[in-house]
């Protein structure tokens, strides 16, 4: 009578590249949880740099009415001007930097009709942090009562 106890060879080939699989997919989505925290942890370095910005911008569209704006600079209606400078990549606000460290800047100015109500948008495009780069394109709408 034959015995049935242990495994054979090929089952135990069959295991092994089970495992070996299984251990390899674990790996890679292990290496791209890590590289994916680090890049969340740089992005915090960022943040900051874009909220000391839009602070400083969304008390300034809430109490104007009206903004002439061109792509690297906005002057309100009380005299506040915002600016870009690339050399230094910086934001302004009147003679103050308020943000360093953005790559890229723009404003543009649209204007709506709702309820007959004529209303600017400013819209902000920036991007911060070089290799890492938070980015945002977000619309401000001016005081409009």
């Amino acid at each position: 009578m034959k015995s049935e106890r242990g495994i054979t060879l090929t089952s135990l080939i069959i295991y092994v590249v089970i495992t070996t699989i299984a251990v390899t997919a674990i790996a890679a989505f292990s290496s791209f949880f890590v590289s994916n925290m680090n890049e969340v942890k740089e992005q915090e370095k960022y943040a900051p740099e874009f909220n000391k910005f839009s602070m400083f911008f969304i008390g300034d569209v809430k109490n104007n009415k009206t903004a002439e704006v061109t792509t690297n600079q906005v002057t309100f209606e009380d005299g506040t001007v915002y600016q870009y400078r690339q050399s230094e990549k910086a934001v302004y606000r009147n003679s103050t930097k308020i943000t360093e460290k953005v790559d890229s800047f723009s404003f543009s100015l649209t204007e709506e009709e709702v309820s007959s109500t004529n209303k600017q948008i400013i819209n902000v495009k920036m991007s911060i942090g070089g290799k890492v780069n938070l980015k945002s394109g977000i619309d401000y709408t001016l005081r409009y009562w």
